[in-house]
């Protein structure tokens, strides 16, 4: 039987050594690339590994897979290696670098690196799902859904329900309070409401007589079953949970209060507040170079985000002083990426996609409120109405621009500078806005914009946005980057962003929420 036509293959693939898989594919990979983009999405790991495999021509030695060919036919033992990235002490200089015919690669394999370990499934204490539509109960031990079947069998001949014996009870609420806590530490009260339902929902003998829902009691006991899972969580030193200043005394737990689900995570597996600092130092190095390698970046963001996020959180340092520490952090698509690792949403994705979709219905409301608005909004849609490029930018740009006057907030977002000026001219007494850099040309009627760029705590933190509507979805993403309250000026506006056009969080205040009826009626 020829290699190419094998039907199935089964694969034991040694992750690290505490994680360890067995795989069955249905149809065999016709490339090793195939073959590594299976392993990723069947595993969820990342795509820097080289695979070696066990050769029965040398006694189940390891060697590198270079043709899908060398497998053997039926299964194999697959390893992976990590590719690491190596750091400017490690590597050759700059010129070497760019000289070398390995130049393109991003990575060097350096299996002893204390990184070797980050791509592995286990070694993440960081979520990466969001609290589900739908609520799935988890399969509980064999003995516990053995007695729950025969219950439900019960229950559906004469509607009689469980005795629910304590150790029965202990189990349930121990299995739905670690599944809860994989999306969020603290469930709201609709979520746990949500859990609840969907317990006596998946087993009908559990109903509770006497209420309408069938769940009340429920309802409860999930509610302190979270406080004692959380205290044990604490108790473990789990630093999410921790309430401790460095001299021992108490203060308010820190949570998150905009749908953050990864406000303050723990470090990854294996690795301490010493070596993560040592990545960071790597990690400031590259940003330096000339040419930066933007996913040895990526990789080292990633790698550092719970240090970062400790030090955002706890010590709130000023913003010059995050930028000088962490300057990978502000750059367009690192702001995205850390809010995705905040909030696990696509920021460009959402924020774009919902505004390109209500942008006609917003501009529409802001003409039957012009009358009653300031005469900037007047300016603005008389502006929006002499263009006759760009539209959809120029829409977007409206839709925001007008958003803070629609929703009664007359805080200026938008400040207005020539690429000539001194910085600190425009810079001095203000804490947050989207700066618009106009050219100094006098042989021009009209000043064209050059770029926008971003103010915050009187520091241009970023510079060179392409338009209006990328600059505001940066500043937002760097609202949650950094920890930043929302301005008292225009916190009805950007509370109609998260909920609107990022899509997180349920409860909106009445102003907002009156916004969002009369656009989903367009």
């Amino acid at each position: 039987m020829f290699f190419n036509f094998r039907k199935t293959m089964l694969l034991r693939v040694i992750v690290a050594p505490d994680c360890i898989q067995k795989l069955s594919l249905n149809d065999v990979p016709k490339s090793v690339d195939e073959l590594k983009e299976i392993l990723c999405n069947k595993l969820k790991i990342a795509t820097n590994f080289v695979i070696q495999y066990e050769d029965p021509y040398f006694g189940g030695q390891l060697c590198n897979l270079c043709s899908i060919e060398e497998l053997p036919h039926d299964k194999a033992t697959l390893k992976m290696f990590w590719e690491v990235l190596k750091t400017a002490s490690e590597t050759e200089t700059e010129e070497q670098r760019n000289e070398s015919p390995a130049s393109n690669s991003d990575f060097t394999l350096d299996t002893a690196s204390i990184s070797s370990n980050l791509s592995s499934p286990s070694s993440s204490t960081v979520r990466e799902e969001r609290w589900p539509q739908v609520f799935v109960i988890a399969k509980f031990s064999y003995d516990i859904e053995f007695r729950l079947r025969k219950a439900n069998e019960v229950y559906e001949k004469q509607k009689t329900t469980m005795d629910v014996t304590r150790d029965v009870k202990t189990e349930i609420l121990e299995t739905l309070a670690e599944t809860m806590y994989s999306f969020k530490a603290y469930p709201t009260d609709p979520e746990l409401e949500q859990v609840a339902v969907a317990l006596v929902s998946t087993h009908p003998c559990l109903r509770e007589l006497g209420c309408d829902t069938g769940c009340k009691g429920w309802n409860m006991s999930l509610r302190f079953k979270m406080g004692n899972y959380r205290q044990k969580l604490h108790s473990s030193g789990c630093f999410e949970l921790d309430n401790k200043r460095n001299d021992g005394s108490r203060i308010p737990p820190k949570k998150p209060r905009r749908s953050e689900i990864n406000f303050l995570p723990d470090n990854h597996v294996g690795l301490d507040d010493a070596t993560l600092e040592q990545e960071r130092e790597q990690l400031e190095l590259e940003v330096k170079r000339k040419n930066m390698y933007m996913t040895i970046l990526k990789t080292k963001m990633e790698t550092t985000f719970p240090l970062r996020r400790k030090e955002i959180i706890t010590e709130q340092p000023l913003v010059h002083m995050v930028k000088n520490r962490w300057p990978g952090l502000f750059l367009q698509e690192q702001v995205c990426a850390e809010f995705h690792r905040i909030t696990c949403v696509d920021l460009k994705k959402s924020f774009m996609t919902n505004l390109h979709k209500h942008s006609n219905a917003l501009i529409k409301l802001y003409r039957t409120k012009c009358k009653d608005l300031a005469d900037n909004m007047k300016m603005i849609l008389d502006h929006f109405d002499n263009q006759t490029t760009d539209i959809i930018i120029h829409r977007a740009t409206t839709a925001l621009q007008g958003l803070p006057l629609y929703l009664r907030e007359f805080d200026k977002i938008t400040k207005t500078c020539l690429d000539t000026d001194l910085e600190e001219t425009y810079t001095r007494g203000v804490n947050l806005a989207i700066l618009e850099v106009m050219e100094d040309d006098l042989s021009q009627a009209t000043k064209r914009c050059i770029n926008f760029g971003i103010i915050l705590e009187e520091t241009v933190v970023m510079d060179d946005l392409p338009d209006f509507s990328t600059a505001f979805m940066v500043l937002f993403g760097l609202l949650y980057a950094l920890n930043i309250e929302y301005p008292k000026g225009l916190k009805y506006t950007f509370e109609a962003v998260q909920n609107i056009f990022v899509g997180l969080g349920v409860k909106s205040t009445n102003r907002v929420q009156s916004l969002k009826n009369k656009l989903f009626t367009f």
